[in-house]
């Protein structure tokens, strides 16, 4: 009873207001430019649940807002990172204006919600339901507006990361210095007889059985695989210029030393992730164009942070956003451009958009030869599916991997489809021709098993 008084009181007072808000004031968004959004058709708008997301819930064919959103709680409009109107695409007659519908329920929302309506970055989209086809369906599908909030970062953490990396760049410098003589090892195969006797019997042979001399059957000899390591490369005493930075802060990193020391033919698009813990890993991506002249003279870059800090419920797979390019052979130019993407977002949901800032850097730039993703071990790649459309090999300089973890499956797939290698702290992986699940195989002299989860190491091979 007590409601139904409130609602007496209330809904003249939301038609005054109604009045109030017609003629847009200053720095609002008009409700005519939002009616002139055209429906996105879709079977069904998603209603999961989400601390980011609210719902203004209306009744099938009313602009009246569900007694609840009375209740809730507001967000701060600067929080705001997209309103959608959802509606189905159902008619009870053809002659019913779903336009003049579509303005009542705008008019409502700036009632209860006017601060949304100045929030100019906020994303305004209308969306038509068209699975329902009779009224008592339409009738169970959800209609109002949905708010997606933007995900909270912390601002202050993420400026302590780039003035961390500011501290660390300013502090590098060329310097000389005395390498001693190398000798590069090479492991040779040899057979080699184990002094027994293989039995004629195939059971027997599996079962382990063994004899020690050929007997009157003239048994087979039994030989076994042994590796030498003989002195491959020898690369004389020299004096050879580095890159010297301070440290802190970087140890157990060598991406770096990676970088640096690798040949890096031909035209290449160097394609980074900046998500959240890929600092240290970047900062060495750019003391690297520091020391090194060519990447700079390719002048081609594009760094990813997976949506630029846009609710994981709106990224779709190869739409989900926050790439930036960088077209420039100076360094400062390509610094900033890594500077704001860190600062525009630090990614979200675990999995990374990977394959779709290669597809933007190949789309791009046609002239290229190859492509050096900078990605994080720690993190699958959401957009594999789109694989198939890299033309190029992709390089990778694996970051936050230690021999002791599984190479993470994403990036081998990558590696194996697009011909291209992955470069670890523990060596170079480049075939994967042979891999097949659960079957072991043989990296730099380590021996690996190869499952869902990636490549993870099981022995080291004893010479």
């Amino acid at each position: 009873m007590l409601f139904k008084k409130i609602r007496i009181w209330i809904f003249p007072i939301v038609l005054i207001m109604g009045c109030l808000v017609s003629q847009p004031l200053s720095g609002q968004i008009p409700i005519e430019q939002l009616l002139k959004l055209k429906g996105y058709p879709l079977p069904v708008h998603p209603t999961e649940k989400d601390s980011n997301i609210i719902y203004f819930p209306m009744s099938f064919g009313s602009a009246e807002f569900a007694p609840e959103v009375f209740k809730t709680k507001l967000p701060n409009a600067s929080d705001v990172y997209a309103v959608h109107l959802v509606y189905t695409r159902y008619r009870q007659v053809d002659t019913f204006n779903q336009p003049k519908l579509n303005e009542a329920r705008f008019k409502n929302l700036q009632i209860i919600f006017p601060e949304v309506f100045f929030e100019k970055s906020a994303i305004w989209r209308v969306f038509e339901q068209t699975r329902p086809k009779t009224q008592k369906e339409a009738e169970g599908y959800y209609h109002g507006f949905v708010i997606y909030l933007k995900p909270k970062t912390d601002k202050i953490a993420v400026k302590l990361e780039i003035d961390r990396m500011d501290k660390v760049i300013k502090s590098y410098r060329d310097t000389n210095v005395f390498v001693p003589e190398k000798i590069i090892w090479k492991v040779k195969k040899r057979r080699e007889e184990t002094g027994y006797y293989l039995p004629r019997n195939k059971n027997q042979k599996r079962a382990g059985k063994r004899y020690t001399s050929p007997g009157l059957v003239f048994r087979e000899k039994e030989y076994r695989m042994v590796k030498d390591s003989i002195p491959g490369k020898r690369i004389p005493a020299h004096r050879e210029t580095i890159g010297l930075f301070d440290t802190f802060g970087f140890r157990h990193t060598n991406e770096y030393r990676l970088l640096t020391t690798k040949e890096w033919p031909g035209k290449i698009a160097v394609v980074a992730d900046v998500t959240a813990s890929m600092t240290p890993y970047n900062t060495q991506v750019m003391l690297w164009l520091k020391f090194a002249k060519k990447p700079l003279e390719n002048g081609r870059f594009i760094f990813f942070n997976d949506g630029n800090n846009s609710p994981d419920a709106l990224k779709s797979i190869g739409n989900s956003g926050g790439l930036h390019i960088a077209e420039s052979n100076n360094f400062d130019s390509v610094y900033q451009t890594m500077r704001r993407a860190i600062a525009a977002g630090q990614g979200g949901d675990i999995p990374e958009n990977n394959i779709e800032a290669i597809l933007a850097a190949q789309k791009k730039w046609t002239d290229i030869d190859s492509f050096l993703m900078i990605a994080d071990n720690r993190a699958p790649v959401k957009d594999l599916i789109n694989l198939k459309n890299v033309k190029k090999p992709v390089n990778i300089i694996l970051c936050g991997w230690v021999d002791y973890m599984a190479i993470n499956d994403s990036y081998i797939q990558i590696a194996a489809k697009t011909k291209g290698k992955i470069y670890t702290s523990a060596g170079i992986f480049d075939d994967f021709t042979k891999l097949k699940i659960n079957e072991s195989i043989e990296f730099n002299g380590e021996e690996y098993m190869y499952s869902k989860a990636g490549l993870t190491k099981i022995n080291r091979i004893r010479n």
